[in-house]
């Protein structure tokens, strides 16, 4: 096993020196700075190859700083020390500065195995010092005067990294909005796409909101690592951050979502997001928190999507047929693959004497699996009119749903009194995983189905109740104390009350509100009734009493009115099912 990979790391260190140089060896003496070709690695003693990873000269508040990431190889199957050699930067102008080496850098290079080693310098200048080559020197200081051989000489001019408002000079490094991508200094199979980018707020603070597909295509377990995502306009750079915490690692063919945040100013319009990784230096001969330096380089430029691409994801709404399972997005975990949510109700209800509606959709949880699954957790909205209406859930007392059952949520929305819509997009919305912000799940386009009353049978999903016959009779009483008579109502009715599908629901799912109301429409008494859990109505004869009418003198010609009621947080929502003419 180790010799078959030995000879896997020689073919391809082998082969990429025959892409950069063709057949022959490469040595420092051999070839011209020019032929080099920094893609790949180059000899620098004997069987060790060096890789420029990364180059940066930026400006700091003490003047600039030249910072170098580099890749060590070692092709011999011994351990290698790495060569005392000194590292120089050499300008533009000509100067040269001395690159030490972090106090943590290895001193060895293991057998068929490379590397990382970091170099920095500080100088006292404010101007811009371009960096156009990397020169390992060769001190001899046993002689006097002591003598310098050149041992490499890499040019490195179109690898440097000039701050945050630099831009990424290499085209190959220049990615279209949904084109997949590596991280090209990293020893990573990981690739990348952009799906999603959308405007969200925080702190009234308008932020763009990146999604992004990472794979696995290798043949090992994959750490996911860490980079920023800052967004470029013409000409300013707004600093991004990853905002998920549950994907740290995927296995091999899997596929998960990362998240970016990128806070901007208003009307901000971004040209482009900056892939950068951090890198760290230990100064040596400090212990100090001040030793530990970290600095961004570039690798990437993603370009910000056109209008009619910035929306598109996997989750493009779709029409949808009531009481059917809702395409959820296969990559996102929030909710468990083998738990189907379908719409099996919805409907607008009123909100008496207030100046809105309530939309209420009823959403079912199916367990098609042989354990218990967790309730799905996640938010909903309605979008419709141009309007987006986020959603309350409502009942939800059970954490599992068992094997084999359906569990039925509700919804709620408040919606306009005027103008609301007959069709909606409905949103499942994950407002966990990257929060504050939102991840849509599932979209689909819906309908609201208001029934029209029969006042024979009424329908509450998920009951259904059958009216054989009723009567309506009032009571009087006296209060010996006040000499006063007292009045109130009853209720004979025989009906059939069923579910018409089997599922389970919360005991405050929902109820029966029967109001008494005069010709005039003015209200005598009324009482509320539970359709679910304890004291709930069943079939057969009831006789339900109106006691809490304040009427000084019995009525008649009543009417009986039925509502089915649902408590949401803005207040009881009900919806007329039966009116009965007494």
């Amino acid at each position: 096993m180790k010799n078959n990979l030995k000879k896997a790391i020689s073919a391809v260190v082998i082969s990429s020196l025959a892409l950069s140089f063709g057949s022959g060896s490469i040595f420092a003496d051999e070839a011209a700075p020019a032929a080099i070709d920094t893609r790949y690695p180059v000899a620098l003693d004997g069987p060790l190859q060096v890789k420029v990873n990364g180059l940066l000269s930026e400006h700091t508040l003490n003047g600039t700083r030249i910072g170098v990431k580099l890749k060590m190889y070692n092709v011999s199957n011994d351990t290698v020390r790495v060569p005392d050699y000194e590292l120089r930067a050499v300008t533009q102008n000509g100067a040269k500065y001395v690159l030490k080496g972090s106090a943590d850098n290895a001193v060895a290079v293991p057998p068929m195995s490379s590397i990382d080693l970091s170099f920095m310098t500080q100088i006292d200048l404010g101007e811009n010092v371009q960096p156009t080559d990397l020169v390992w020197i060769d001190v001899n200081k046993d002689v006097y005067p002591k003598t310098e051989t050149t041992m490499l000489d890499l040019p490195v001019a179109n690898l440097v990294w000039y701050g945050d408002h630099s831009s990424i000079a290499d085209p190959s490094a220049v990615k279209n909005w949904g084109e997949t991508f590596q991280i090209p200094s990293l020893d990573s199979a990981l690739t990348y796409t952009p799906v999603n980018l959308s405007t969200n707020f925080k702190d009234q603070t308008p932020v763009q909101f990146i999604k992004l597909l990472v794979q696995n295509p290798g043949s090992k377990s994959e750490t996911v690592p860490s980079f920023s995502l800052d967004g470029k306009s013409a000409t300013l750079t707004y600093k991004g951050s990853r905002v998920d915490q549950a994907v740290t690692s995927l296995d091999p063919g899997d596929k998960k979502y990362i998240y970016y945040a990128v806070p901007t100013d208003l009307d901000t319009q971004l040209s482009s997001f900056t892939v950068s990784t951090t890198e760290a230096y230990k100064v040596p001969n400090r212990t100090d928190a001040a030793a530990n330096v970290t600095f961004n380089i570039g690798r990437l430029s993603i370009l910000t999507p056109e209008a009619d691409q910035a929306g598109q994801d996997t989750t493009q709404p779709v029409a949808y047929t009531m009481n059917t399972p809702l395409p959820v997005d296969p990559i996102n975990n929030s909710i468990n693959p083998d738990i189907s949510v379908s719409v099996v109700d919805m409907q607008t209800y009123e909100n008496e004497g207030m100046g809105y509606q309530t939309g209420i959709v009823k959403l079912k949880f199916s367990n098609r699996s042989d354990k218990p699954l967790p309730v799905p957790q996640f938010a909903a909205e309605l979008v419709g009119g141009g309007f987006t209406y986020a959603g309350s859930r409502l009942n939800s007392d059970a954490s599992l749903v068992v094997p084999g059952t359906d569990y039925v949520v509700n919804y709620s929305f408040v919606l306009p009194l005027n103008g609301a819509k007959a069709q909606y997009t409905l949103k499942l919305i994950d407002d966990k995983t990257a929060a504050p912000y939102k991840v849509t799940l599932s979209q689909a386009v819906t309908y609201m189905n208001n029934p029209v009353n029969d006042n024979e049978t009424l329908k509450a999903y998920p009951y259904q109740v059958t009216i054989r016959d009723w009567a309506l009779s009032n009571l009087a009483g006296m209060n010996q104390a006040t000499q006063t008579y007292n009045y109130s109502y009853k209720l004979r009715i025989n009906w059939d009350l069923k579910s018409t599908d089997s599922v389970m629901v919360d005991s405050a799912y929902n109820k029966l509100l029967m109001v008494l109301e005069t010709k005039d429409g003015r209200k005598i008494a009324s009482t509320t009734k539970s359709l679910s859990g304890d004291n709930r109505l069943t079939s057969g004869e009831q006789l339900i009493y109106f006691s809490d009418t304040s009427s000084d003198q019995l009525e008649n010609n009543l009417t009986l009115k039925m509502y089915e009621t649902i408590d949401t947080p803005a207040g009881q929502a009900r919806r007329l099912i039966a009116t009965l003419q007494q």
